[in-house]
C-alpha cells in the first residue's frame, strides 16, 4: 500500500478509532497528542465513541479542531446504552473515512512522529502492533501472545520472541487497512463489554491470512488502570468475562483443549462459570464456530504451530 494516502486530499489518510466511556480529562489529551504528534500535517480524522459516558468527557472535543485549520475531522459517536469495547469499536469503523485505520483507547498518549514507522511499515495484509509502554513503570509490552487454555492474553516483554512477528495485537495500539479489518469482519460483538475480543480478532486475522508485526519505534505511553480502579470493574463484569473466554476457545479449539478449557474456568471462576456456560450455549457459538471453518483458510493448529502453543500439559496445543 503506498503512502500516497498520507497526501492532501478530500479524505483523511488515517482514522484513529477511540472507545470512551467516562474517561475525563484524559481523552482530550490522548487527542492533542495525536493531533499534535503527526510528522506533519496531513489529513486525520479521530472517531470517538461515547459509550454511554456520565462525564460529558466528549462534549467540547469537535470544536477543539477544523478541517481547514488543522486539516483534522473529529467526530463523536453517541451511543445510547452502555454497550461495550466491541461493539463501540464496529461503530467507530463504521464511521471511518481513511484507508488506514488506528485502533486504540483515551488512557494513551501518542509519540511525536508517531505515523513514520506506519508509513514505512503497512502493507495491505499486515497488521501493526504498537510498543505498549506504562506511563508509570518501566514496562513495555511488545503484543502478546495466547494463553491455553485460558484463552488469555500475556504481554510480550520483548519484540525478537517470534522473530518480529506478534500472535496478539493489543487494543491500545493496533494499525490496519479499513479494508482489512472490514473483510475479517471486526471484532465479535458476541463477545460483549470487555475481554477476549481483541486476542479473537488477532487469531481471526492470523487465520485469515494475515500477519501482526511488532513496531518498537512506535510506542505509546498508556496510563494502565490501578488496582484500586480496575478490580471492582473486573468483578462487576466477572461473569460476562468468563462467558468471553469460553465462547472464543469454543470457537477454535478441539475436543481436548475444550475440555481443559471448561476444567480451568469451572475451578478458578466456580461461582461464574455454569451459568456462563449456560449463556454460551444459548447464543450461536456453534453457527458462528461452522462459519468461520468454512471461510477462513487455515484452521487454529496453524496459528498453534507459528507460535509453538501448549496447553495446560504442556504438549502442542493441537490434535
Amino acid at each position: 500500500m503506498e503512502f500516497g494516502v498520507f497526501g492532501y486530499s478530500g479524505r483523511p489518510s488515517v482514522s484513529v478509532i477511540i472507545p470512551v466511556r467516562n474517561e475525563g480529562q484524559r481523552v482530550q489529551a490522548a487527542v492533542a497528542s495525536i493531533v499534535e504528534g503527526r510528522s506533519c500535517a496531513f489529513p486525520l480524522q479521530i472517531v470517538l465513541v461515547d459509550d454511554d459516558s456520565s462525564d460529558d468527557s466528549c462534549t467540547s472535543l469537535p470544536n477543539l479542531y477544523s478541517w481547514s485549520r488543522d486539516h483534522v475531522q473529529l467526530d463523536v459517536i453517541r451511543l445510547p446504552r452502555w454497550s461495550g469495547i466491541p461493539y463501540a469499536r464496529n461503530c467507530g469503523v463504521s464511521a471511518a473515512r481513511a484507508r488506514i485505520l488506528f485502533i486504540t483507547d483515551a488512557n494513551v498518549r501518542f509519540p511525536p512522529g508517531w505515523d513514520l514507522p506506519i508509513r514505512e511499515h503497512i502493507r495491505p495484509n499486515r497488521v501493526l502492533c504498537a510498543t505498549i509502554a506504562n506511563m508509570d513503570s518501566p514496562f513495555r509490552g511488545y503484543g502478546g501472545t495466547l494463553h491455553i487454555p485460558s484463552m488469555g492474553f500475556d504481554w510480550l516483554s520483548t519484540p525478537t520472541v517470534f522473530g518480529g512477528y506478534v500472535p496478539l495485537s493489543p487494543c491500545t495500539g493496533t494499525v490496519l487497512s479499513t479494508d482489512l479489518y472490514r473483510r475479517a469482519g471486526g471484532y465479535d460483538t458476541g463477545m460483549p463489554v470487555y475481554g477476549a475480543a481483541e486476542p479473537e480478532f488477532s487469531v481471526r486475522l492470523w487465520l485469515s491470512g494475515a500477519e501482526i508485526v511488532c513496531l518498537p519505534d512506535l510506542v505509546l505511553q498508556h496510563r494502565f488502570r490501578p488496582a484500586s480502579e480496575r478490580r471492582p470493574f473486573l468483578e462487576a463484569i466477572s461473569g460476562m468475562q468468563v462467558h468471553n473466554y469460553l465462547r472464543f476457545g469454543l470457537l477454535y479449539m478441539d475436543r481436548p483443549r475444550v475440555l481443559q478449557l471448561l476444567q480451568y474456568y469451572a475451578s478458578t471462576a466456580p461461582h461464574t462459570f455454569e451459568k456462563a456456560l449456560r449463556q454460551v450455549w444459548a447464543g450461536d457459538v456453534w453457527h458462528r464456530r461452522d462459519v468461520l471453518q468454512r471461510s477462513l483458510p487455515a484452521r487454529f493448529d496453524f496459528f498453534v504451530r507459528r507460535f509453538g502453543l501448549r496447553d495446560a500439559l504442556g504438549q502442542l496445543a493441537i490434535r
